[in-house]
C-alpha cells in the first residue's frame, strides 16, 4: 500500500479515526486507494465502519464513521424526529439507515449528511432552512447555532488531524494511529 495514499485517506478522516468526530467523508479514486480503503473496512473490531455513499466510474465517496458514536447519535430523539421528517424509515438500525442515506446520496448530496458527520443538529437544520446562506460562522461546516462551541470543535478537529499526520509522518502506520 502506498504511504502517499494512506496519508491522503488519513488526512480526510483523522478526526473520526481519533474519536474527535463521528464521521468523515473520504473520496477514493478507484484503483488508486483500494488498499487504504480495504484497511479502513477491516477496522470494525476497532469501532470503525465504512459505507460507500456514492460511486462513479472513477471515484467512490465513503462515509468513515465510529460505529458506537453514530449508533448513539441516531438514537438521539431529536435526530430521530429529524430523520423521520427527511423520509427515513421509522424502524431503523444503523445498517438500514446507512443504506437509505446511500440511496438518497446516489442522486445528489443530501444535506442531512451533517448528522452522520457529527455536526450539531441546529447547524444541519439551519443549513437546510437557509439554503446555505445567513450563517453565523464558517469553518468545517456553516454554523447557525452555538458559534463558541462550534469554533471549539473546529479547533479539536484541526488538532486531531495535525497530530495524526504528525505521527504518520514520523513513521507510524495508519493502523497504529487508529489503535492509539
Amino acid at each position: 500500500m502506498s504511504r502517499r495514499n494512506e496519508r491522503c485517506i488519513l488526512s480526510q478522516c483523522a478526526p473520526t479515526l481519533s474519536g474527535v468526530k463521528i464521521g468523515s467523508l473520504v473520496k477514493a479514486v478507484k484503483g488508486v486507494c483500494n488498499a487504504a480503503i480495504d484497511l479502513l473496512t477491516s477496522l470494525s473490531h476497532m469501532d470503525v465502519g465504512t459505507k460507500i455513499l456514492r460511486s462513479s466510474e472513477t471515484v467512490d465517496l465513503y462515509l468513515v464513521y465510529r460505529i458506537s458514536g453514530l449508533t448513539e447519535q441516531l438514537q438521539d430523539p431529536e435526530i430521530s424526529v429529524f430523520l423521520d421528517e427527511m423520509g427515513y424509515p421509522k424502524e431503523r438500525d444503523l445498517n438500514s439507515t446507512l443504506d437509505f442515506l446511500s440511496e438518497r446520496m446516489s442522486a445528489d448530496i443530501q444535506h442531512e449528511i451533517g448528522v452522520f458527520l457529527g455536526y450539531p443538529l441546529c447547524d444541519v437544520k439551519g443549513f437546510i432552512e437557509n439554503e446555505g446562506k445567513h450563517y453565523k460562522a464558517l469553518g468545517i461546516w456553516k454554523v447557525y447555532g452555538d458559534v463558541e462551541n462550534s469554533l471549539r470543535l473546529f479547533n479539536e478537529i484541526k488538532r486531531a488531524r495535525a497530530e495524526s499526520l504528525k505521527q504518520f509522518d514520523a513513521g507510524h502506520s495508519l493502523m497504529s494511529i487508529v489503535a492509539a
